[in-house]
């Protein structure tokens, strides 16, 4: 007995200690004012005593009370934040006790005696106030050096994908503010990429109002998640600003660098960059860097009404200086740089900037097409080499001025200078199923352009709010003006392979002259039938001319005119569109209802030549239309959002698919206009749901969306084989009944780890039906694609962040017409990424992605990894210096691949792009990186 006696007393007493000091304990309150009254809804957060970096989070509910349950049992700096009372908070020590209730914990006021003790108190690592989350960026750490986009990543509840694309609370941010101001454009990824983590005081995010309720003053539901990335002082008030140079192997080399100087009222910033990387500078990193304030204020058009103006028809120029849609394909040099300039005083708002850029393009690609018929197929293998040259210089110009509190102008002007040539060298090879050389023919053509072209866009908008609130009146006007000229020299020779060799030779001279012009003009009014519901009357106008001079010379013939391919087209477009609808606002609920009437004109004449006889009568058509619409946005007390819509649409035909003389630059791809187009009709239904958990900062949302046809526009094809020349593709736009686009999104984000492990998972699928006709035979395309996403986000701690994703994406593509030739196109991949700092001032960062595609019908199943890695050191005392040496694609497996599937054919194509090559680069930074050593010793 003795001897079991003392094992036995060791044993009791260890279970007395860990009785005493219980591993987990659960933490719970109550949060009063002084006077005893309850305070809902409170932010409540446990914090690390040491440096104050936030452990765990939750938020109060309606009653006051608060509990974290299951956290470690050890000493922590409690704080509470409320607007409108002092930031409280106290230290708390490992508790003895499973439960560790602190009863009621009373909030102090703000008066204006306490104000100095609020400054000194009020850092908080987070704070929720309504529908605003406020983040003290000083309280997640990142590395000196890091972008916003490395800050983003640390902070509960916002995710950031591969890409730099941004959710916050489930949703997608929409637009990204500095200092209040759209500094940096609509694009979120333009500001998280640029800009030092080091500059940013605070991240705000919050539900931003629709333009219309922001000229109204009407709340319509509407509601974009926005993030607003606050300065710190020594920013607002200077200059910052850097310079990176590159060299690397394979010749590669790249340069770029931006100065920003700000005072209270003025900005001035100027950019250039210079590369053979395919860093085309016409993201919209470098597109956001130079407008400023002005960059894409597309809300303010001055297009009126419910559906933000809806099927008004809206002109603009696409083809933004800075944004030559770049998409990976091919080999290009980059050149440009440009200049910006805001003025601010509250009352009146002035932007002017200056920008060019010029890329040249080297392009290879290797494509093959399987095209289906009734019973049987055949082949396109194409191979395309291009060399592209393009430039833009643009010019651009907004005024805004609060004439006072109920008036306000806004005067915008934009301009663009461009010019593109073009070498594209073509072979096309056909086969039929069967892959016999009967049927086998080889195209190869030489295609040269020249093109020059001006664009000007222009608004007017004025708004002035009455004393009754909740009526206003606002007009806008507009002019746009755009023209292209330019020479098209093609060059087709087309063998065919029979029992003997024929051989047909087309060199052609296209002469282009295209202009369009567009005057428009929109009138609004509101007002408030009672405090709940409010009216809403609109009317938009627009007119709009296009006219297309397309002269073809025959190169074999002396340059003689080919009258059966010229053409000189006039047409144009008369939009009215005059509505009304009914608003109920009110405690979280908005309902829409509405009408529109609405009529088209379309006038279009053609000849040979301008000055020429009409081939036809000239087309004038009027479409009368009436357009009912609805819209529904509720706000659940428990942060739940529901919305639903639905509208009837009517989309006139684009001005090239009304032309009736064809186009067959490709022998083998023939285009045919058709001026007897009608519009399209179709029924658009959404719904929406979103759940937000702010004491977990979890979410879940589910989208549905569809579009139900009556009419639609396809484009139907006749393909015939002919003697002497081969299979041809005649296509054709023609009006159908019927075809439908079914969606369907849900998303789920939420911490298994507060501030250190977060999951997120997305799934999708949509359904569409497509109808067309191939050879007057209808055929059916059916398109089946559905997506799953999961990914880890792990915070391990201030130096070191991981992540993984995987993703499929899967596609199955079916046809009435052909069964047997039915697609199952498979795009997988699954990435992985780390960011270290491993010791002192060095840091190692890389990313692995594993991408496969497949498709059985093609027998093509390819497998691309790609792995990219960095490290880099900072120098000098402040950090002011960044040396980096990167490896892309260190395999040396990269290649461009895209697989899709529609109407009666089925196109897989590969291009080449950057492969493996080294860069070592130098960044130097203007103001220097901030020395967290010096402020922090248990940050680095």
């Amino acid at each position: 007995m003795k001897k079991h006696l003392l094992p036995t007393l060791l044993l009791l007493c260890g279970i007395t200690l860990f009785a005493q000091n219980p591993s987990k304990v659960s933490i719970k309150g109550l949060v009063q004012d002084t006077l005893g009254v309850e305070q809902p809804f409170a932010t409540i957060m446990l914090l690390n005593p040491k440096d104050s970096a936030l452990l765990n989070f939750t938020r109060g509910d309606e009653k006051g009370t608060f509990e974290f349950k299951n956290v470690k049992n050890q000493a922590y700096l409690f704080k509470i934040s409320f607007v409108g009372f002092i930031p409280f908070q106290q230290n708390i020590e490992p508790s003895a006790n499973a439960i560790n209730d602190l009863g009621a914990l009373k909030m102090k006021p703000i008066t204006k005696e306490l104000m100095e003790v609020v400054i000194r108190t009020a850092k908080a690592p987070l704070s929720i106030r309504g529908d605003t989350i406020e983040y003290n960026a000083s309280s997640f750490k990142v590395p000196p050096g890091s972008t916003v986009e490395d800050l983003l990543r640390r902070l509960p509840g916002i995710e950031v994908d591969a890409d730099g694309n941004i959710k916050a609370q489930g949703k997608d941010v929409k637009k990204v503010y500095v200092d209040g101001k759209t500094f940096f454009s609509d694009d979120p990824k333009a500001a998280t990429k640029n800009l030092d983590a080091q500059t940013i005081s605070k991240v705000q995010v919050f539900n931003e109002k629709s333009e219309q309720s922001k000229l109204t003053g009407i709340d319509d539901g509407k509601k974009d998640k926005a993030m607003n990335l606050e300065l710190k002082e020594e920013y607002k008030k200077g200059a910052f600003g850097k310079i990176t140079a590159a060299i690397g192997t394979e010749e590669r080399w790249a340069s770029r660098g931006n100065y920003n100087r700000f005072n209270k009222k003025e900005q001035f910033s100027v950019i250039g960059f210079a590369n053979n990387i395919n860093q085309t500078g016409v993201n919209w990193e470098d597109y956001g860097e130079f407008k400023g304030q002005n960059t894409f204020n597309g809300n303010d058009n001055g297009d009126f009404g419910f559906n933000s103006g809806g099927n008004f028809m809206y002109f603009s120029s696409n083809n933004e200086p800075f944004f030559n849609n770049f998409d990976g394909r091919g080999f290009t040099k980059n050149y440009g740089g440009g200049a910006n300039y805001n003025f601010d005083n509250k009352k009146k708002k002035f932007n002017l900037s200056y920008t060019y850029n010029q890329t040249a393009l080297d392009l290879d690609q290797f494509s093959l097409r399987q095209s289906f018929l009734q019973n049987k197929s055949f082949f396109n293998r194409d191979t395309t080499d291009r060399i592209e040259f393009r430039n833009n210089h643009s010019i651009n110009a907004r005024y805004e001025w609060e004439i006072d509190s109920t008036n306000r102008l806004i005067a915008k002007l934009n301009t663009r200078l461009s010019g593109n040539t073009n070498e594209a060298g073509f072979s096309q090879g056909f086969k039929n199923d069967l892959n016999t050389s009967a049927n086998t023919r080889y195209l190869n053509t030489q295609n040269n352009n020249e093109q020059d072209a001006h664009n000007l866009t222009s608004s007017l908008i004025f708004r002035h709010l009455f004393k009754k609130k909740g009526r206003s009146f606002a007009a806008s006007v507009g002019y746009n003006d755009n023209a292209s000229d330019g020479t098209e020299n093609l060059n087709t020779l087309n063998q065919f392979f029979q029992a003997t060799t024929f051989t047909e030779q087309i060199r052609q001279l296209n002469i282009r002259d295209n202009a369009t012009k567009q005057k428009k003009s929109s009138l609004l009014y509101t007002d408030a039938i009672s405090k709940k519901w409010f009216s809403e009357t609109f009317f938009n106008y627009s007119n709009t001319d296009n006219t297309i001079n397309r002269q073809v010379k025959d190169l074999l013939k002396n340059s003689e005119r080919i009258d059966n391919l010229s053409v000189f087209y006039d047409n144009g477009v008369l939009y009215n569109r005059l509505g009304t609808s009914i608003r109920y606002s009110h405690d979280g609920k908005n309902m829409t209802f509405g009408v529109a009437a609405q009529q088209i004109q379309l006038k279009g004449s053609y000849a040979i030549d301008r000055d020429m006889p009409f081939l036809t009568s000239p087309l004038n058509r009027k479409y009368n239309n009436l357009l009912p619409y609805f819209a529904s946005n509720v706000e659940f007390k428990n942060n739940m959002y529901l919305s639903a819509n639905y509208s009837y649409g009517i989309r006139e035909p684009r001005f090239n698919d009304l032309q009736p003389i064809p186009n067959v630059n490709n022998p083998a791809f023939r285009t045919e206009g058709n001026p007897d187009l009608t519009p399209e009709r179709f029924h658009n239904i959404g719904f929406n749901i979103n759940y937000w958990n702010p004491a977990s900062f979890g979410n879940l949302g589910i989208n549905l969306s569809t579009e139900l046809f009556d009419n639609q526009i396809v484009y139907n094809q006749i393909i015939e084989e002919l003697p002497n020349i081969g299979i041809r593709t005649i296509t054709k736009p023609e009006n159908v009944v019927g075809g439908y686009r079914h969606n369907g999104y849900l998303w789920s984000s939420f911490p298994i780890i507060k501030t250190k492990l977060t999951l997120s998972a997305n799934g999708g699928v949509n359904f569409s039906n497509a109808p067309s006709f191939i050879n007057l035979v209808k055929n059916e395309t059916q398109s089946l694609g559905f997506n799953l996403g999961a990914g880890l986000t792990y915070v391990a701690n201030d130096k070191l962040i991981l992540g993984v994703r995987a993703n499929a994406n899967n596609t199955d593509v079916s046809y009435s017409i052909q069964k047997n030739q039915d697609q199952k196109i498979r795009n997988n991949s699954l990435d992985g990424n780390i960011k270290w700092n491993f010791i002192d001032k060095f840091f190692f960062e890389s990313n692995y992605t594993y991408n496969a595609y497949k498709n059985d019908r093609f027998a093509f199943d390819q497998k691309i990894p790609i792995w990219n890695a960095s490290v880099r050191r900072l120098l000098l005392k402040d950090n002011r210096v960044e040396l980096r040496l990167a490896a892309f694609d260190i395999l040396n497996k990269r290649a461009n691949i895209v697989q899709t599937g529609t109407q009666n054919f089925v196109t897989q194509s590969t291009a080449e792009t950057l492969m493996r090559y080294f860069m070592l680069s130098m960044t130097y930074n203007v103001k220097g990186h901030e020395s967290k050593l010096k402020k922090n010793n248990n940050m680095w």
